[in-house]
């Protein structure tokens, strides 16, 4: 049997175990490819193939191995072979475009607007607020997990298009005003939930009797039963901040009501942890990273998984960038001890790979060296790096008391929680870097013991009418305690009612089922992590009609307000004006929670378990097992998002796909490799839980731990996120128990025989220079060590330490002006001294020069930019098995790379998009005029002359370009589809098959921004005239403008003063592939690192 016949019968195979996620899996092309050229190559000497990567950085495990097959793969063709073939196949275009779902199959009710309801006689003139072409701002709100994000919604009469950060909110996103720059950063997760809005698999009518269809008529007609049995009613509902929940709560808890919450995810182990340490009243930690010189991060994704991850991440950042400059004075430094490789783990100066379950013991171990007490008899503190880790970090937090701050994360068991909070008291955080509030919800149980209550509710006799349950969103049939077995436990219910803006899993194991309005359709209220109330406008009328929870919980309480009523009358103390304006910015000021003066008191912290006094070496069948929030549903609720499917995981750099997470050292114990399908068990035996997956092999992952990545294995998502016959994923939650919540041990690993191919896109579009195979280079230049030169040519990461940018002067990223002389004379000894190192005439710009700077030191490789990109550029997704033809269309790509060694690698996120060079080698081979250079120095595309040659891709050296291999207006023909227009940015020209794209620095921005300037200037409302400069920070472009930690400046080199222009002069700047002088207009700042002295040698020591 053939390579490529074992990969069809694979796919086949795990179609039938657990769905291949992605329709049609055939790769002939790919494997092809690979086989035929491993044959051709198998005695070309490797150091033909591919030169040692530059400074030791390596992007995969294949890279760093140097497989022949791989690096002729890799280097030997940048285009693997296929991808400029179409697709063809009409049954896989049919299931392809099925795929898509929202983000391609848009079906709707197009009439609902914003504008006001007018009568059948037109008026004169649109309402005062619109205008036509014109984009309006509305401030509302998103709430995940039970906590709010404020949000600044975008709207082209009166359909939403992209969501963004409030900037003037005082905590949701960090939001910091830059003179005239106002943005606050926002999640992926926050930038793709427009996407949801347009969704034609949303639920657009009632169902009862288990999925017959209904009506709002037929629910109402059952309200007063529902009202007579109230003191028997159980109402489950998904973590909510609502006040006006909470409001509607307290009168159904007087009627007899019991109230259940529940996620999957949350931070109930701190409010217990701090509980534990300060008594019997849990209170809630917010760190001051502006403030903190040290950060120790235990098991805590601080930049991306926790509640106030936007904020930490530009604080961390303004703290980072001392006085607006990177590298001058003292920079705070991040300390990391974690399991999973996480973006805090990639951005920390010092990280430690410890299972989580060791992160008790290291706690203990940190608060006895503080406070001089006993240290645990843990057989894995005694080696020799965990030691001097330690001790290092010890002496670091004494010097620093009061500039210090320790944050341990959700996994970790409440008594880390309480040591750490102990130790904030030790090293002087409260009041410093560490504030206390009060919890918005003192009573509330855990969300794991509410649930097993409610379990045991519903299996205790009925009364007269029978138990009621409604659950109020959420999916907990899919993502509760695998050991409790929910939905059996609602078969004991004589009512169940789930609202949700899906018929998920919970739907169809409920009787009835209601669809709710989309947060953008619905009035609300919510509270963001430091308490302040958020209020939450529509934006749209319901799409598909629907109902918001409060309006629910109204209609039970005999009441049939609105949302906007039932909003007001939670906050009936303002006043019309008050009222107003808090609709208007988003948020009601000064509701922020009360701040807490907490002392310590003893607690009694739970001995050690055998396999935490041990080693840091496991055996199989003693393995640990870590559930990991998923990158593109979170916790399975985005599963319908193709977006957020096709951006890659921010570390591992794969797709369309969850998997487990292997450790280089474990993986080769175990005898697996990437792209091998596994059998992970946990349990006693006899009682184990099962489960196969594919396996991926991450550097950096502590040894002994499994990472399961949640999310996956959806039976009803819909047609993108799976439904009964197709799966995108493997369900993860059948392995999560009540006893095995965060993380379970005594796990055991074995391969199944079988492989997988994941869909992982780090190792597409290389960046190439040639130049390590011309020697000519190296034996003409005259300046410069020639085996250096070859060797720091392909750099396209640059750093150094704080303390060598300090002490050395001389020290830039840019190559000294030498090196291109040598390179300008060395390939032509016809002309030395010419001083051109170009064919072409350089262009004079009088205007305005667009440039960008993007700072490595800043990126925490979050995604967001990319997301925002795609919804801002009307960007499509392409599917599973497109991505693997290297045709995936994203503008922005964040190469990931690993520096050093596989169990302990550094890592730098780079984000490349076109570079808009001054010199574009693009621009010099397109036959018709299709991509150009503009006056002001942006490489523009005329998309209606591009006729496809793809020179210009070929021709680029940064590998930027995409194409659009599909014809995406031939879809739209069909009446379903014609809705999707609702969705996009009409400012942006949607591309055809056939047509090449690429970032355009969001010329519609500026070009908005230079219209509205002029139209301000010729009606006296800005000073200036008609033409003149723009000031710095006027224009954002949608990356910029999702970034947190302003890593993307934005601006007009013209204006020397402008941030942008004071950036590129930075000795840090530096722009991609130099010898190509190529000038780009977006350059690099070089990574700059913070490690202690006594822990310099050796990075993450």
């Amino acid at each position: 049997m053939s390579q490529d016949e074992k990969v069809d019968d694979l796919h086949i195979d795990a179609h039938g175990h657990d769905g291949d996620p992605h329709g049609d899996a055939s790769h002939d092309g790919h494997h092809e490819h690979d086989e035929h050229d491993e044959h051709e190559h198998d005695d070309a000497p490797l150091a033909d193939l591919l030169p040692t990567p530059a400074h030791g950085y390596w992007r995969s495990l294949r890279e760093l191995d140097g497989k022949a097959a791989f690096q002729v793969a890799r280097t030997g063709h940048e285009f693997p072979a296929g991808a400029d073939r179409p697709a063809v196949d009409p049954l896989s275009r049919r299931n392809f475009f099925q795929l898509m779902g929202a983000s391609m199959a848009l079906a709707g009710v197009g009439a609902c607007q914003r504008y006001e309801k007018e009568e059948i006689v037109p008026l004169a003139r649109r309402p005062e607020d619109q205008t036509p072409g014109i984009p309006q701002q509305y401030a509302t709100a998103f709430e995940l997990g039970g906590v709010g994000h404020a949000l600044l919604a975008t709207a082209f009469e009166g359909r939403p298009i992209k969501l963004d950060g409030n900037p003037e909110h005082p905590f949701a996103s960090g939001g910091v005003v830059t003179g005239t720059e106002r943005h606050a950063g926002c999640s992926t997760f926050v930038q793709a939930a427009i996407l949801h809005l347009y969704d034609p698999d949303r639920s657009q009518s009632p169902t009862a009797d288990h999925g017959n269809p209904s009506s709002m008529e037929a629910f109402r007609a059952l309200l007063p039963q529902l009202r007579a049995n109230l003191a028997a009613t159980h109402i489950l509902s998904e973590a909510t901040s609502s006040p006006t929940v909470r409001a509607l709560r307290t009168r159904l808890l007087g009627q007899g009501v019991r109230w259940y919450e529940y996620e999957p995810l949350s931070w109930d182990n701190e409010r217990t942890g701090t509980r534990m340490a300060f008594g019997d009243r849990p209170a809630r930690p917010i760190a001051r990273l502006d403030r903190a010189e040290t950060i120790v991060a235990l098991d805590c994704d601080i930049f991306l998984e926790h509640p106030a991850a936007m904020k930490y991440s530009r604080d961390f950042a303004r703290s980072r960038r001392q006085n607006g400059t990177l590298g001058i004075g003292k920079m705070n430094r991040l300390w990391v001890v974690e399991s999973m490789f996480t973006n805090t783990g990639a951005m920390a100066d010092h990280r430690l790979a410890l299972r989580s379950e060791l992160g008790l013991p290291f706690a203990i171990a940190l608060d006895a060296r503080l406070s001089g007490g006993t240290e645990p008899a843990a057989e894995f503190l005694k080696e020799p790096k965990v030691e001097k880790f330690l001790r290092v970090l010890v002496d670091e937090l004494r010097q620093n008391a009061g500039r210090a701050v320790v944050i341990a994360g959700r996994r970790q068991p409440p008594a880390v929680h309480a040591l750490v909070a102990r130790i904030n008291q030790l090293i002087g955080a409260p009041g410093q870097t560490l504030d206390y509030v009060e919890d918005p919800d003192v009573d509330r149980p855990s969300h794991l013991r509410a649930i097993g209550d409610l379990v045991k509710a519903l299996a205790a006799p009925p009364g007269e009418h029978g138990h009621t349950l409604i659950v109020l969103g959420g999916n907990p049939v899919y993502d509760a305690p695998a050991d409790l077995d929910l939905a059996a436990a609602l078969k004991n219910a004589k009512t169940s009612i789930h609202l949700h803006e899906y018929r998920n899993e919970t739907s169809l194991a409920t009787q009835w089922h209601l669809p709710r309005a989309h947060f953008l359709e619905a009035w609300g209220d919510v509270r963001t992590w430091d308490g302040t109330v958020t209020v939450a406008q529509p934006l749209i009328a319901p799409l598909y009609g629907g109902l918001s929870a409060i309006e629910l919980l109204s209609l039970l309480l005999g009441e049939e307000k609105p949302g906007e009523a039932l909003v007001k009358q939670a906050h009936n103390d303002l006043g019309f004006e008050a009222w107003k304006q808090s609709v208007h910015d988003g948020f009601v000021a000064g509701t922020q929670l009360g701040a807490v003066q907490v002392s310590p008191v003893p607690f009694q912290v739970p001995p050690l378990s055998p396999s935490q006094q041990g080693g840091s070496l496991r055996t199989n069948g003693d393995l640990e097992v870590v559930f990991c929030q998923s990158s593109f549903t979170y916790d399975g609720r985005f599963a319908n998002n193709a977006w957020l499917w096709e951006t890659p995981d921010f570390m591992t750099k794969v797709t369309w796909d969850n998997y487990a997470l292997i450790g280089a050292s474990t993986a080769t114990g175990l005898g697996l490799d990437n792209d091998t399908m596994i059998k992970v068990k946990l349990g006693e035996p006899g009682h184990e839980r099962e489960l196969e997956l594919p396996c991926y092999t991450m550097p950096g992952q502590a040894k002994g731990s499994i990472g399961l990545v949640l999310g996956g294995g959806r039976t009803a998502a819909g047609r993108v996120g799976g439904n009964g016959t197709r799966r995108v994923g493997w369900d993860t939650y059948k392995l999560r128990t009540t006893t095995g919540w965060d993380y379970a041990t005594r796990a055991s690993v074995s391969a199944t025989g079988r492989a997988y191919t994941l869909a992982n896109i780090q190792e597409h579009w290389d960046i190439r220079t040639g130049i390590a195979h011309r020697p000519e280079i190296g034996r003409d230049a005259t300046h410069v060590n020639p085996e250096g030169l070859a060797e720091r040519i392909p750099e396209l990461i640059r750093e150094t330490t704080n303390r060598e940018l300090q002490d050395h002067n001389h020290w830039r990223a840019e190559p000294p002006e030498d090196f291109f002389n040598d390179l300008a004379n060395a390939g032509n000894k016809d002309r030395p001294g010419e001083g051109g190192y170009s064919l072409f005439k350089e262009k004079d710009y009088s205007g305005h020069r667009w440039a960008m700077a993007i700072d490595l030191s800043l990126c925490t490789g979050c995604n967001a930019c990319s997301v925002a990109c795609q919804a801002e550029n009307n960007i499509p997704v392409v599917g599973r098995n497109e991505v693997m033809n290297n045709r995936e269309m994203s503008w922005i790509r964040i190469d990931r790379y690993f520096k050093g060694s596989v169990e302990d690698p550094q890592v730098v996120h780079q984000p490349i998009a076109c570079q808009h060079c001054e010199q574009a080698p693009c621009e010099q081979v397109c036959p018709v005029g299709a991509t150009t250079h503009s006056d002001e120095g942006l490489n523009d595309m005329a998309y209606n002359r591009c006729i496809g040659t793809r020179y210009c891709a070929n021709n680029c050296p940064y590998k930027v370009r995409r194409f659009n291999f599909l014809d995406w207006n031939k879809e739209w023909r069909d009446a379903r589809n014609r809705v999707r227009r609702l969705l996009f940015n009409p400012e942006v020209t949607v591309r055809m098959r056939g047509v090449m794209e690429k970032c355009t620095f969001c010329v519609q921005r500026i070009q908005n921004a230079k219209i509205r300037a002029k139209a301000q200037i010729r009606a006296g409302q800005r000073p200036g005239t008609v033409g003149a400069p723009l000031p710095d920070g006027e224009i954002e472009t949608a990356c910029q403008q999702a970034c947190p930690t302003e890593a993307i400046v934005f601006g007009d080199l013209s204006d020397k003063d402008s941030r942008v222009a004071k950036l590129h002069e930075d000795r840090r700047s530096y722009g991609l592939l130099p010898e190509t002088y190529t000038k780009p207009r977006n350059r690099f700042l070089a990574r700059i690192r913070n490690p202690n002295p006594a822990l310099a040698q050796g990075g993450h020591e």
